[in-house]
């Protein structure tokens, strides 16, 4: 754990990071979260006129960056602070991780603390530790949770894993997990403790949701920033047919694929050998999740999730529990040799890729990006002025204008058309979200479809309701908003 811990460390300094946190989006809000706690002791996202209660992330990792948010120090200087936290991080990850393939997968110590680093290092999940998202401190209770289940220390695990949830809720499926194995092992009566745990330590949160939710504008809602559950609901009555059976038929050879795309660090191979390599990793991981029930039955939930979302792509998804499904593999490996043959391939490719800094190229591009935009838009968007924004939270933190999303998630739509250009809203949605919010400008980053196809949806529509004001070269847009035009966009309610 010591080794681990220590070369957690090292890899993060020798990690780059020269680009900036925010551009990702769910880094940006995370980083609004913890300004609202420290500054305004409230759990709400204030970079939304009217201020609306947060019910989308659970309050944990906020809080945890609330402690590292300086206050008056301004949005820009504080998301560098906060990139550092997960930097800090890295090393009890390691450790943790390190712990987890010695007691729970039965690796040797040198192999647990390698694999430990190869875990941490490969940029299926170096990329999401290289900004501030929730994804490492999760993934640490998870390996914490999964050692004490190992060990049949039930309360301490539901402890864990009611932690890791209240950090990310995708952690959920392996409480359910250990609360259904517990009971299946002890018996109700003995299990009544840490499904007493797992159960009413969250309920505060779900009854948060709940109650808030009732009053949460719909219209954000559509724009994914209530909770996931209304969300899916949305989108299920908007398209039964679709989300419950094309997304989960296209969602799962992306997940088979994404799964060979991981063990080669990033390395891209013909779909044919990617989904090959994924075949052989599922089939492994399966051997070793038979004989862990509570890993088992955790990723299998967790799985089913991946597969029922709509939305396509799973890289996050397979990069929050790689280290784990890299210790599954190992695991169920038939002799020492041939494990230890195999890691050290692993290790040499995430070493490779490392060197190549593939993991953070992705941030680097963005960040020049968004940059440039933001410069760009200083002495254009008035103070005080309302933004529809493709990025409302870094918006907020780096301009200092309140904003609201310039998109909704209609994301089910990809699975049915093929294409991005009606997936993220049209002129309907986004003259609600002007209709409500009455912004002044709407400001379209180069980031695809998002905005851009709903912009010029309601332009085609409407005319008048929108009038350019600046075009960059790489064709970011900042165009004026005139909300009492008349206009009545055609309903495109799937």
């Amino acid at each position: 754990m010591l080794a681990a811990t220590l070369g957690g460390w090292l890899v993060a300094a020798a990690t780059p990071r020269d680009y900036i946190a925010g551009t990702f989006s769910d880094d940006a809000q995370y980083a609004v979260l913890a300004a609202a706690l420290r500054e305004r002791h409230a759990y709400r996202s204030i970079h939304i006129p009217g201020e609306p209660p947060e019910i989308k992330y659970p309050p944990a990792w906020p809080a945890v960056l609330a402690l590292a948010w300086k206050p008056g120090a301004g949005g820009a200087a504080n998301l560098e602070r906060l990139q550092r936290v997960n930097f800090l991080l890295v090393g009890p990850l390691a450790g943790l991780l390190a712990l987890a393939a010695l007691r729970v997968f039965g690796l040797p110590p040198g192999a647990a603390a390698l694999g430990a680093l190869a875990g941490v290092a490969a940029p299926a999940v170096l990329t999401w530790w290289t900004i501030p998202l929730s994804e490492p401190l999760c993934l640490a209770l998870l390996a914490l949770g999964l050692v004490l289940a190992h060990q049949e220390r039930w309360r301490g695990a539901a402890l864990a894993l009611v932690a890791a949830v209240y950090v990310r809720s995708l952690a959920a499926p392996f409480l359910v997990a250990l609360l259904a194995v517990g009971v299946w092992r002890l018996g109700w009566r003995r299990a009544a403790q840490p499904l007493a745990i797992g159960v009413g330590l969250l309920l505060p949160w779900a009854l948060h949701v709940l109650l808030r939710g009732a009053a949460f504008p719909q219209v954000l809602t559509a724009a994914a920033h209530g909770s996931y559950a209304a969300w899916y609901a949305q989108s299920l009555a908007a398209d039964p047919v679709t989300v419950l059976a094309a997304v989960p038929l296209t969602n799962l050879p992306l997940l088979v694929r994404e799964l060979g795309h991981a063990l080669l660090a990033g390395n891209r191979a013909p779909a044919a050998v990617e989904i090959a390599i994924g075949l052989a990793i599922v089939a492994l991981v399966s051997r070793t999740a038979w004989r862990q029930p509570v890993f088992g039955l955790g990723l299998a939930l967790y799985a089913v999730i991946v597969l029922l979302w709509p939305f396509p792509g799973a890289d996050r998804f397979v990069g929050s529990v790689w280290p784990l499904l890299l210790f599954g593999v190992l695991a169920a490996l038939p002799w020492p040799g041939v494990r230890l043959g195999a890691l050290a391939a692993a290790a040499a490719v995430v070493a490779v890729a490392f060197l190549g800094e593939a993991g953070v190229e992705g941030h680097r591009r963005r960040s020049r990006s968004a940059m440039a935009f933001i410069d760009s838009l200083r002495s254009r968007v008035p103070a005080g002025a309302v933004v529809a924004s493709t990025n409302p939270a870094l918006t907020y933190l780096y301009l200092g204008n309140q904003a609201v999303p310039a998109w909704s998630y209609r994301t089910y739509r990809w699975y049915r058309a093929g294409f991005w250009a009606t997936s993220w809203g049209l002129a309907d949605d986004l003259w609600d979200i002007i209709r409500v919010y009455r912004p002044g400008y709407i400001m379209i980053e180069r980031r695809g479809a998002e905005g851009r196809y709903a912009a010029g949806s309601l332009d085609r529509q409407c005319p008048g309701v929108l009038s350019p004001v600046w075009r960059s070269p790489g064709d970011e847009l900042l165009l004026a908003a005139h909300p009492d035009v008349p206009c009545s966009p055609e309903r495109s309610t799937r």
